[in-house]
Formats: structure tokens, C-alpha cells, sequence
């Protein structure tokens, strides 16, 4: 809509129009006369009523808007006149509540002064010479509270009496600590008990093998010439009582993977508490590869798991052993004889091979 038609004054439209040939009005607001262009006059107008831009509420004339901005308005910026924090005009009242460099007077009535509110609590609890404190001998057994300023006198008219309840104190410390040392004797007894049950445990119910296979070169070459293709591992529980197992492993591969691959097999051997267990043997077992690298945390150990399938084919894996052994079974291709050669799973020429048996039957 064209400006021409705005009233001058509340820049709402016009009513009533009326256009007349010549303009002799004046402005409502400073009463100069104006002409066709209004709009610019009122832009100019010294005395044009405006909002605070800052959003205080208040209405103030054009020539007044910068002073109110700098010197009036709740809404200017301020600097707190003891830490220089910027804060608004309107929240000057609450920050001095807060701040911690306000000044305020020790309520002892100390001849310190006005003390920052940060550093108040530290002039109550080391300095005030007029607050109220205990005997330094209060922990011996002395009662005496007084402010502090008087507390020398107090120590340098009794010294005997304080000297006494100090040798009472280091007497009674003494025999704390001869407690406490009896005590902790018998926690370090009970701990080397705790320390022999917890390796009965880890042997019983961890990992069941470490294989350690010595002369690994030799192996490997009479393994490669057909030799001797198999290694076996000596005979061992799964855990007190539990299932007599033997662990297998052929250096140069078996069957389809010879040549390629490290090959590894456990078997149930007939055991002592073997009407005892459950049958077929169903629980879940691990093998893996030590990586025997010299940093820990650069270790890249190989598992390989299996879960028995107790169908009724692979009973004369999982039954009950009626010979000697079952027919083993396990990893045909366990590890890359290329992956075995070119890290640390050997060294010193020998090589490490744990099992692992879990005990939780499979769902």
C-alpha cells in the first residue's frame, strides 16, 4: 500500500482521506508544518515516542533513547563493582547475594574490616582473633572453648595438665596401632588362605589345558614328510570329577586341509566318573592359538569354538566311551600355516595351545 495513505502519526490506514491542495497542517508531535513527504519527516522527528529496543517496557522520546540505553534502562549491561563480572542492571541486587568478592563485614566484629565473601570462611576457621574455639588438646580430652586471641594464655597456664593428656593420647595410639597390626596379620593369613583356594579354583574350573607343544620345527618337518602327523596332548579333566579328555593336533593339516592349514581335535577318553556324567557330552569347547608377542596389548590370540550337536549320529564323538577313546573331533582348518609362520604363535620353538571347556549346557 502506497505511504501516502498511512496516518503520520500511528501508521494505521486512513479512515477518512481528505486531500487538499495545499498542506497546512503541522506535525501533531513537535508542531512544524510538513509536506507531501511525511513519512520522512516523522523518521526524523526528535520527539517520535519509541519502545526500548533492550525490551524494558518503557516508551521514551527519540532524543532521549541513547541516554536511557546508556544511564536508565533495568536491561543495560553493568559491571559488577567488585569482581567486573558483566551482569544486567536489574539482577545488579542478586548478584551481590553471590558474588565472592563482596564485601562483608566478619560478624565476630573483628578489627579486619569488610572481608571478601570468598574469604570469609577462611578468616572465621584461622584468623578471626575474636572467634570462639577449642583447646588445640581437645582430642587428648581438654574442654576449654575460647576466642582465639585468649587460647595462648590458656596453653601457657596449664602445660602439665596438657602434657599428660598428650603421653594419655600417644599411649592409647600405641595401642591402637599394636591392634592394628595383629589385625592386618591375620587379614594377610587369610588372604594367602583365599589366594590357595582361588588357584585350586582357577585349576578345577579354568581353563582345563595348556598345551605346550616343545620342538615345534621338528614336529612340523616329520609331520610334513608323513612321518609322525599327529601330536597328542597328555590326558586331562574338564574339572574335578568331570569328563577325561585328550587333545590332538596334526602341524602340517589333515585330509583336505593338509599343506594349508593347522588341524586340531580333542577326544573323550573312558574316565574314572564317567557313569557320574551326563551323556552326550554337550558343552561348549574352545581351542585357541597363543600369539606370543612380547607387548601384550599387541597379542592377536586365534579361538576357534564348537558347539556339540548331540544328535544321534554323533555318538561315537559325544557318547559314552566304550574303548579306550571316542573318534576325535574339532577344527580341520583351525589357522593358515602362512598365518602361523609370519607372527609370534611360535617362539623359542614352541607353541601354546589352551582348551577351553564351558560347563553350561547349549540351548
Amino acid at each position: 500500500m502506497d505511504k501516502f495513505f498511512e496516518c503520520p502519526v500511528c501508521c494505521n490506514v486512513l479512515r477518512y482521506p481528505v486531500q487538499f491542495e495545499e498542506v497546512s497542517s503541522k506535525c501533531p508531535v513537535d508542531q512544524k508544518p510538513f509536506n507531501r513527504e511525511t513519512q520522512l519527516h516523522m523518521e526524523d522527528c526528535r520527539y517520535v515516542p519509541l519502545y526500548c529496543p533492550q525490551k524494558c517496557g518503557m516508551e521514551i522520546e527519540k532524543s532521549f533513547l541513547k541516554r536511557h540505553l546508556q544511564d536508565e534502562c533495568v536491561k543495560r549491561e553493568v559491571k559488577c563493582d567488585f569482581c567486573e563480572m558483566p551482569i544486567k542492571q536489574e539482577e545488579e541486587q542478586s548478584h551481590y547475594t553471590v558474588c565472592g568478592k563482596f564485601l562483608l563485614p566478619c560478624p565476630n566484629g573483628c578489627k579486619k574490616g569488610e572481608i571478601p565473601r570468598e574469604e570469609l570462611t577462611d578468616h572465621l576457621e584461622k584468623k578471626c582473633p575474636k572467634e570462639e574455639v577449642p583447646c588445640p588438646f581437645h582430642k587428648a580430652g581438654c574442654e576449654y572453648v575460647c576466642e582465639r586471641k585468649d587460647m595462648h594464655k590458656h596453653i601457657k597456664d596449664d602445660p602439665i595438665q596438657h602434657l599428660g593428656m598428650a603421653c594419655d593420647t600417644i599411649i592409647e595410639q600405641e595401642k591402637l596401632i599394636d591392634e592394628h597390626h595383629i589385625l592386618l596379620e591375620k587379614h594377610i593369613e587369610k588372604i594367602s588362605v583365599l589366594e590357595i583356594k582361588v588357584d585350586t579354583l582357577e585349576k578345577l574350573y579354568g581353563c582345563q589345558l595348556v598345551w605346550k607343544i616343545e620342538g615345534w620345527k621338528e614336529k612340523f618337518d616329520q609331520a610334513k614328510l608323513g612321518k609322525k602327523p599327529t601330536v597328542f596332548s597328555p590326558p586331562f579333566l574338564t574339572n574335578r570329577h568331570g569328563y577325561h579328555m585328550a587333545m590332538s593336533l596334526c602341524p602340517y593339516g589333515d585330509g583336505r586341509a593338509r599343506g594349508k592349514f593347522l588341524s586340531i581335535f580333542v577326544c573323550i577318553c573312558r574316565g574314572e566318573y564317567d557313569a557320574l556324567l551326563p551323556w552326550p557330552f554337550c558343552h561348549h569347547i574352545s581351542f585357541t592359538l597363543i600369539d606370543q608377542c612380547q607387548n601384550p596389548a599387541a597379542r592377536r590370540n586365534i579361538t576357534y569354538g564348537i558347539k556339540p550337536n548331540t544328535m544321534k549320529e554323533n555318538k561315537p564323538f559325544l557318547g559314552r566311551p566304550i574303548g579306550e577313546r571316542n573318534a576325535s573331533f574339532g577344527a580341520q582348518r583351525f589357522v593358515e600355516l602362512d598365518v602361523v609362520k609370519s607372527m609370534d604363535y611360535v617362539r623359542d620353538d614352541y607353541i601354546r595351545d589352551p582348551l577351553n571347556n564351558r560347563s553350561t549346557d547349549i540351548q
